[in-house]
């Protein structure tokens, strides 16, 4: 993938399909749970999956004969390692978001595996170089590193607001599970308004400025949180929805197309694989925590609008950690360069392969 002017624009369109999963899900899971029941929840992903599966393989370009590209041997060692790695830490945390708790046995063994595992990979990705599944010289760049924390701190943002505000609704407010899907709708709709805007305004002024004012966004409606009770407004609390909406938008596209447009066309892939590894744990570690400070305040004695305060303020400081991060991210000019550099290097190889065709 080659990144161009304009490219932030594109990505901020593509996520606008993107943005309706949290309008749409929570809508349609209110749905089954009051009219099907939960083993439906799974059962609809089967031809959600199979659709998916055939519109990849009709839209989806396919990949260029192995003549056109170069020929890039697959690291299984680093693949044997680096996935069940995070499927462990993956597991631990989401058991330990339940009843079992970061004490219990099965969380210890799997986080201590996955650690182990994680270990062994990164002594086997220094010794190997550039034939590991993910370069770890990736993370040498600060504008990559940058990104990948800011879009794993996102990861936990979202997933934390995701888990936190339905049971808000439904533990403290009474609401139905429908009802509470409505009502987190709000963030899905700021998303969808805001990314494509986002997109535009990164291509004119660079991810720098754009991710933290997301992050001070999202921060300040994390903060409504942390005072809402059982009378706080409704309107309040879906103008706080829609500004976390907002907030997201103005991280994503930005971020991942500065990503995008510093790391060289050759390392791209595992760029990518690098920044949705710790978008996803971040979304783990999000829920992890959200339950696990929701569970603390009841052997404590706390109440349950005491529960989900504390927990916004989880939330709160992941999206201060945004905007700290974000600062450290490729302004305008990071990028611009990176993005004339890498068509400079695509005219000359044009040219080269050119003068070869007419020798």
């Amino acid at each position: 993938m080659r990144a161009h002017r304009g490219f932030a624009t594109t990505l901020g369109t593509i996520g606008w399909v993107a943005t309706l999963g949290p309008v749409l899900g929570p809508l349609l899971g209110g749905v089954i749970l009051q009219n099907l029941g939960w083993r439906w929840m799974f059962l609809l992903n089967l031809p959600v999956g199979l659709l998916a599966i055939l519109l990849s393989l009709r839209v989806l370009p396919a990949d260029p004969p192995p003549v056109a590209r170069p020929s890039v041997r697959l690291d299984i060692i680093g693949l044997a390692l680096l996935g069940p790695s995070f499927a462990l830490l993956a597991f631990a945390l989401s058991q330990a978001a339940g009843d079992a708790g970061f004490a219990a046995t099965p969380v210890i063994v799997a986080l201590a595996l996955g650690v182990a595992l994680l270990a062994a990979y990164l002594a086997y990705a220094a010794r190997v170089g550039a034939q590991a599944l993910i370069r770890l010289s990736l993370f040498r760049s600060r504008g990559f590193t940058a990104g990948v924390t800011v879009m794993g701190l996102t990861g936990v943002v979202l997933f934390s607001m995701l888990f936190l505000v339905p049971l808000y609704q439904q533990r403290v407010r009474g609401h139905e599970v429908l009802a509470s899907g409505l009502l987190l709708a709000p963030l899905g709709v700021g998303s969808f308004l805001a990314m494509p805007l986002a997109g535009r305004l990164s291509d004119r002024v660079g991810a720098r400025r754009l991710a933290p004012l997301g992050g001070l966004v999202i921060a300040l409606s994390a903060f409504v949180h942390t005072r809402a009770d059982g009378r706080t407004s409704e309107v309040l609390l879906g103008i706080g929805a829609f500004a976390t909406g907002v907030g997201l938008g103005f991280i994503g596209a930005p971020t991942m197309a500065s990503l995008y447009r510093t790391l060289p066309e050759d390392v791209t892939a595992q760029g990518t694989s690098a920044l949705y590894i710790v978008n996803q744990l971040g979304a783990s570690l999000g829920t992890a925590v959200v339950a696990l400070l929701l569970q603390s305040q009841s052997p404590a004695g706390g109440t349950r609008v005491a529960a989900f305060q504390n927990a916004s303020w989880w939330v709160c400081a992941a999206a201060v950690a945004v905007l700290v991060s974000g600062w450290f991210l490729p302004g305008k000019t990071a990028t611009a360069a990176a993005v004339n550099g890498q068509q400079s290097a695509a005219r000359r190889k044009g040219a080269q392969g050119t003068v070869e065709a007419k020798r």
